[in-house]
């Protein structure tokens, strides 16, 4: 579990009014006076195409860093990296990626296009991902969310790893996505498809993004003695994103006494942009993020929505059985990474 000494929090002061009150993505890039300054640089976003990953990639494209852009629909990117371009036209023309997360075959062919083009990675966002979708299974036979939003990203970051540690002397970072959703359930060993306690769409999105926190923690403790941080994500309640097409108008109104804490997606993508950027974390990883800050354990007093963890989502034994039996359900070999 993070030390317990007080957590690093530079713009506390800033929520104090509330979620939208917080820096943007672009005020992230301009206080750490980055813009322009990182044409040396290459950055890898999933799910880049709309919402969260579409703002991430806005800020980030200032710093004036090759981004490469992932996502099911190469038009959709495609109207990205144009937008980009035409708002910052002094950036560099950013490199499409098709990839389907829910698919290995997709993953391992968008890793070998991306190591056809670059030797080294300094950045890499898991930004993708989906929610409370129906009970299903992705290509491969995994329940969908779990697939989808954990197995892929770990096939993917295994098979570009060599670019991240290609620049020792510049610690590479990884950043995954994770949710105040991951309070609702960590990993279910013994029932990663749901189908022995009954599939619960909210349940299988939160055992999910308890597996992205314990997918972070675990770069972060088997590679940062070789230069490569991880960090995970709470980017904060946005109600602008697509994420909950797939819940009934019920279920959304469930979410209304949340609203308090909705920000913008501007304000969204801050956390995300301030975790790739900010230099604290080349000597810190495997910590959980919200609010541009570090986070420490959830009162038991707080809302579900605010920026504590649950105590599940630091379990070094959970991680590291999660860790190990990836491997075989991707298709690797623990003893090849």
């Amino acid at each position: 579990m993070p030390s317990s000494n007080t957590p690093y929090q530079p713009y506390a002061t800033r929520y104090v009014d509330g979620p939208a009150s917080g820096p943007t993505a672009a005020e992230i890039v301009k206080d750490l006076g980055l813009e322009g300054k990182l044409q040396d640089k290459v950055i890898l976003i999933t799910g880049a195409s709309a919402g969260l990953g579409q703002e991430t990639a806005r800020a980030l494209h200032t710093t004036g860093a090759k981004l490469y852009l992932t996502g099911r629909d190469l038009a959709k990117g495609q109207a990205v990296a144009d937008d980009l371009i035409a708002s910052n036209p002094n950036g560099q023309k950013p490199v499409l990626i098709g990839l389907e997360l829910d698919n290995l075959e997709s993953v391992r062919e968008a890793a070998k296009q991306f190591l056809a083009q670059e030797k080294r990675l300094d950045i890499l966002i898991f930004n993708a991902g989906i929610m409370a979708v129906p009970e299903g299974r992705t290509v491969d036979g995994f329940e969908t969310q779990l697939g989808t939003n954990y197995f892929g990203h770990f096939l993917l970051f295994h098979l570009i790893k060599s670019t991240l540690l290609a620049s020792p002397e510049s610690p590479s970072r990884v950043i995954t996505l994770s949710s105040a959703g991951h309070k609702a359930g960590g990993v279910f060993f013994d029932d990663l498809d749901l189908s022995k306690q009954g599939y619960n769409p909210m349940v299988a999105y939160a055992q999910s993004k308890t597996a992205t926190i314990h997918l972070a923690n675990s770069i972060d403790r088997h590679y940062s003695a070789s230069g490569i941080r991880a960090v995970s994500v709470h980017p904060g309640m946005i109600f602008e994103t697509s994420l909950g097409r797939h819940m009934s108008q019920e279920e959304l109104a469930g979410f209304a006494p949340m609203a308090p804490f909705a920000r913008p997606l501007a304000q969204g993508a801050a956390t995300t942009v301030w975790a790739a950027l900010e230099p604290h974390f080349n000597k810190q990883g495997g910590v959980y993020l919200a609010d541009a800050g570090v986070s420490s354990a959830a009162a038991e007093d707080e809302h579900f929505a605010g920026p504590g963890y649950a105590p599940h989502a630091f379990d070094e034994a959970a991680e590291e059985k999660l860790w190990k039996l990836s491997f075989g359900a991707v298709g690797l070999k623990e003893d090849d990474n």
